[in-house]
């Protein structure tokens, strides 16, 4: 099977399942996606979904009951071996580094069993350990240091061999604010010099990095697309409008007609009232303009609420896509 140039990943109906008989558990169920080059792919699921199993079948380390994965245009896991010189990992909820070594140790062994010396990686080590500000942490024992400390040790052990393909699962864990924004603006820079496949409990962070997002639910893909195709397959967009009061009620028995908004209505002030629209469909606000005009009512204020990302996200895990 040859694969496009483009397509860093390709991975196809994977099956795990876990246990037997009556204590089996599918946790994943006929997943499948590509990863292009140079860009942010998010995995996104709640608890159980399926998304730490799948990253493991990706890197071999849990073997698929079915399905395929290609890396690079190679098969896996039988050009396991050239693959993982070009990949850097984290994984969440493992011990990623060696405790009772230091955190230049590490990078230099890891470094090592992808074929690089610690000469190569020197230079990239200590640029990273500067950017994450670990730099005086580099010859302690990974051990000894915090658990934000140890994640962002981890990191620099995924960067320093300049990989072409970053799996990063939980890439915030155990990081504070500051170094949680600072990790944001890096994951946009190494979209330049690499691809990568991320996961994170952190939606926000998951909405404003990836250039495409895969939501599993259950063991199941129920959505993919950019975070922009999932809003609109939700709801394409939500306002809110500040009018001046009105005494004629009738606008809202017509607004209520038109098919595909949803309306909420509020007493705003002594002068505004509010009405919050949600609309299916973007040709729809025209409708509405023209029902505002037939009642002359006057909007003072129009405010696009959008619709909150974790909403999204809930709607899809929930069925949304179906209802």
């Amino acid at each position: 099977m040859k694969m496009d140039d483009k397509i860093v990943l390709k991975a196809e109906n994977l099956e795990k399942t876990f246990g037997a008989g009556k204590r089996a558990v599918k946790a994943v169920d006929g997943v499948s996606f590509t990863v292009r080059e140079k860009e942010i792919f998010a995995l996104l699921g709640p608890n159980g979904a399926g998304k730490t199993t799948t990253v493991k079948m990706l890197l071999n380390l849990v073997s698929p009951d079915k399905g395929s994965i290609q890396i690079f245009g190679k098969d896996m896991p039988k050009a396991q071996k050239e693959v993982m010189k070009e990949v850097g990992t984290l994984l969440e909820g493992s011990r990623n580094l060696y405790w009772h070594m230091t955190v230049r140790e590490n990078v230099y062994y890891f470094a090592n069993l992808r074929g690089k010396s610690a000469k190569e990686v020197k230079d990239d080590m200590e640029m990273w350990a500067e950017r994450l500000r670990l730099q005086d942490k580099l010859e302690e024992e990974v051990g000894k240091l915090s658990r934000g400390m140890q994640q962002k040790a981890a990191i620099i052990c995924a960067l320093a061999t300049k990989p072409k393909l970053l799996i990063l699962d939980e890439l915030l864990l155990g990081l504070d604010i500051i170094t949680r924004f600072e990790v944001e603006k890096l994951v946009k820079e190494l979209k330049e010099i690499s691809t990568l496949i991320i996961s994170s409990h952190d939606l926000r962070f998951i909405e404003k990095v990836s250039d495409r997002i895969l939501i599993i639910n259950k063991g199941k893909v129920v959505a993919e697309g950019t975070a922009s195709e999932l809003r609109h397959k939700i709801s394409y967009a939500k306002y809110r409008f500040t009018l001046r009061k009105n005494e004629e009620s009738q606008y809202l028995e017509e607004l209520k007609s038109i098919r595909g908004v949803e309306i909420s209505f509020y007493e705003g002030n002594i002068d505004t009232d509010i009405l919050e629209l949600t609309f299916e469909r973007p040709e729809l606000i025209y409708d509405v303009f023209d029902i505002f005009r037939k009642f002359s009512v006057i909007p003072v204020e129009i405010d696009n609420l959008g619709e909150p990302f974790e909403e999204i996200f809930k709607s899809f895990v929930e069925g949304g896509e179906n209802k």
